[in-house]
């Protein structure tokens, strides 16, 4: 079917689309515009919306309390390792510094114990004896430093020692790279007692108190320096020690079985614990008792001039020479306060009587067996002989009264016997240093010390069999202030 227009309203249709179409694009902008505006209205709205949300949610955010353990824990953990490391690390340390304080104080006995050894050179003694203790007892830092003599508010004469260990940080070195741990000690010496024998060898036994012998020392000591384990004897259980202490570097015996120290056996009368395993005592006499001093005064010729009536022989002037003094069986000699050079042995026979009769405290007599053509004499008494004799309380020999020429010896001098045996009758006595430090000395019979109480023994080793009672706390009044020292030591800081 065919759809037939006319030209002249199809010539109007076409005249009308332009109008049309402007009607069209007005009303399409109009369309536009409003949904413009509608989007801008709602982008508006949804922007205020949006901001409301955002500000509520923060709003809500800051008041919700919600996790903030977790939060202050992460803001805080880094300090809390920090001071919990510190405080391990402090703890460690601390503990170093009590193993080191201990180390200290051991360093520091062991270096007063070379100093009572007569070891006082700090570099070469005292430094190397610290250093010892110190590494025995766990220290690993720098080598100590040692102050001798020491002395500060406290202390007037110590030893000083002083240690050092850097100690790097590990879980503490946030906050610093290490600690120098410092401990100090101060040690001192102190005199336990005076003995009044002193035994100077070094192996065997030194001292030997026979069967039913007894030694009494009531107010002083024995000091042995054997390391022996019978450095000092006593022979069986008729035997006795009666003493302050006994102290030597090896072992006390009975029956040559050595004894506990913590409870020794009836036979020793002590009134201290006997000291095993200490320093040896130094002889105090070896540097002042030389040959030089002792030939002080000596004439260079000439000899002592005596008398004899019946069977006494009377030296009335001393400060003499003697060429060997030999008393016969039953006689006396009668010695005048003084000095006397003996140039040979001093033997006195069986019953024989050695006095100084007008000796008293102040006045009394020396006698020194002295070096002559290079041989020096020793004593023998061979049986109930008599020794009454005292030394003088002033002079150069004050304190001496029988020596044996024995330190700083002309070369090649050698003693004609290094034994020497004194057997005393009863109320034999004897006042003053016996000193024979190169000689072995056996004490027969009984003996003892009166009014000035000083009877002190320097022997290489000592017998005893009989009764002997020997004192030192006379010897400063009677002139012999240089006593040999049982020595302690004891930490002062």
């Amino acid at each position: 079917m065919a759809l037939a227009t006319s030209r002249p309203a199809a010539l109007a249709q076409v005249a009308e689309m332009p109008a049309r179409n402007s009607n069209l694009a007005a009303q399409a902008t109009g369309v536009t515009e409003v949904m413009i505006t509608r989007i801008r209205t709602r982008a508006c709205a949804m922007s205020r919306d949006f901001a409301r949300s955002l500000l509520s949610a923060i709003a809500r955010f800051s008041y919700d309390e919600h996790g903030v353990s977790a939060v202050v824990v992460a803001v805080a953990l880094p300090g809390l390792i920090g001071f919990g490391a510190l405080g391990a690390e402090t703890g460690l340390w601390y503990t170093i510094k009590l193993q080191n304080q201990s180390a200290t104080d051991a360093a520091a006995i062991s270096a007063a114990y070379e100093v009572i050894a007569g070891k006082i050179d700090v570099t070469n003694d005292l430094t190397p004896a610290a250093s010892a203790a110190a590494a025995q007892n766990g220290y690993t830092g720098t080598s100590p430093a040692v102050i001798y003599p020491y002395s500060d508010s406290t202390v007037s004469s110590g030893i000083a020692v002083t240690l050092q260990q850097t100690q790097r940080a590990l879980l503490a070195s946030m906050f610093l790279s290490g600690v120098t741990i410092t401990t100090k000690a101060v040690a001192v010496i102190e005199i336990l007692d005076n003995p009044c024998i002193l035994a100077l060898s070094t192996s065997g036994t030194d001292v030997e108190v026979s069967a039913a012998s007894s030694l009494d020392l009531p107010n002083c000591s024995v000091a042995a320096n054997s390391t022996s384990n019978s450095s000092i004897d006593i022979q069986d259980s008729t035997g006795s020690i009666t003493a302050v202490t006994l102290v030597t570097p090896g072992e006390i015996s009975l029956q040559g079985n050595a004894i506990d120290p913590a409870a020794p056996p009836s036979e020793f009368i002590l009134t201290s614990q006997p000291m095993i395993g200490a320093r040896s005592i130094a002889d105090p006499y070896a540097g002042t008792l030389t040959h030089t001093f002792l030939t002080t005064g000596m004439p260079t010729v000439g000899s002592c001039k005596s008398s004899t009536t019946g069977k006494v022989k009377t030296y009335s002037k001393a400060n003499c020479i003697i060429a060997g003094l030999s008393i016969k069986t039953g006689q006396t000699v009668d010695l005048s306060p003084g000095t006397y050079w003996i140039k040979g042995n001093l033997t006195i026979a069986s019953s024989g009587v050695l006095k100084c009769p007008t000796c008293d405290n102040v006045n009394g007599v020396t006698i020194i067996l002295i070096a002559h053509n290079n041989k020096i004499g020793y004593v023998t008494m061979p049986s109930n002989a008599t020794l009454n004799l005292n030394a003088p309380s002033s002079g150069p020999f004050a304190g001496l009264v029988l020596v044996q020429d024995s330190n700083g010896l002309p070369k090649g001098t050698l003693y004609t016997s290094t034994h020497s045996t004194f057997s005393m009758a009863p109320g034999a006595t004897l006042n003053g240093l016996v000193y024979f430090p190169n000689s072995s000395m056996t004490l027969e019979g009984a003996a003892g010390t009166i009014n000035s109480k000083c009877l002190l023994l320097v022997a290489d080793t000592v017998t005893f069999n009989g009764t002997f009672s020997l004192d030192t706390s006379g010897c400063v009044s009677a002139g012999l202030t240089n006593l040999p020292t049982i020595n302690t030591v004891a930490l002062a800081e």
